[in-house]
């Protein structure tokens, strides 16, 4: 039987801070917390993205936390698995509630062709292996209007027309990204890599994308092992790292 790997007394409450990240990041530095615990704030006042991206949640609406977690075990070239537990986590959370649930490369989360969540993993490397990730995620569960420039969010009770207890939500998320957290520790990478596909936002369609080059169509066909993407595009495959190519329509 695993010890689990999220405890209520692993749980740091904050009220309003700039972002969860950032105090996770502190905290490593000063406290050494222990792999599991979570920062929880009920308003971020400067949420990040990926890269130079902001995160839009109204206070008290939605569930703003970082995990940290210190996967040891895994090598730096596996390191997307985080992305992929902290992802599929999410999802299926999300599957509870709704049916048309995608992750979208690399970790958003989308309904329909909506985004419910953010996902921004910050690792830490200590010669060949992983010794932090801190898993910040933005999932958007009571907010009804979104005033941001951000192109299509929704939320959960958007979908529902139902309202949620945060406390209660938050419970079963960390439980699902705790059963994806131990099948990655376990060594089932093969049954992740699996899933991730699976529910891969545009996987084996034709779609239209646009790179340094221009606008063109493809197909996912998959991802590396470094979590790059795959796309086929006139015959040949290309590889992408994040932000490389944008999804058009």
């Amino acid at each position: 039987m695993q010890q689990k790997l999220f405890t209520p007394q692993l749980i740091v409450r904050k009220n309003e801070i700039n972002s969860t990240n950032n105090f996770a990041l502190e905290l490593i530095k000063s406290a050494n917390p222990a792999c599991g615990t979570v920062v929880l704030t009920l308003n971020q006042t400067k949420g990040r993205g990926q890269q130079t991206n902001s995160w839009e949640s109204e206070s008290g609406k939605n569930l703003t936390i970082s995990i940290i977690l210190r996967p040891e075990f895994l090598p730096i070239s596996q390191q997307f698995n985080i992305s992929k537990v902290i992802s599929l986590g999410v999802y299926d959370y999300l599957k509870e509630y709704l049916e048309d649930v995608f992750i979208k490369w690399p970790n958003d989360i989308y309904v329909g062709n909506k985004k419910i969540a953010g996902i921004l993993i910050e690792h830490s490397i200590l010669g060949s292996v992983l010794s932090t990730s801190i898993c910040g995620i933005g999932l958007n569960i009571n907010q009804s209007k979104f005033v941001s420039d951000a192109p299509n969010p929704i939320s959960l009770s958007n979908c529902t027309n139902q309202e949620y207890n945060l406390e209660a939500e938050l419970s079963k998320l960390l439980d699902k990204i705790e059963n994806r957290y131990f099948q990655l520790k376990d060594g089932d990478k093969n049954q992740l890599e699996e899933d991730y596909l699976d529910t891969l936002y545009w996987m084996n369609e034709t779609h239209t994308y646009e790179d340094e080059n221009g606008v063109f169509k493809g197909e996912i066909v998959g991802i590396t092992e470094w979590g790059q993407l795959r796309i086929i595009a006139e015959g040949e495959e290309r590889i992408y790292n994040f932000k490389e190519v944008s999804f058009i329509k």
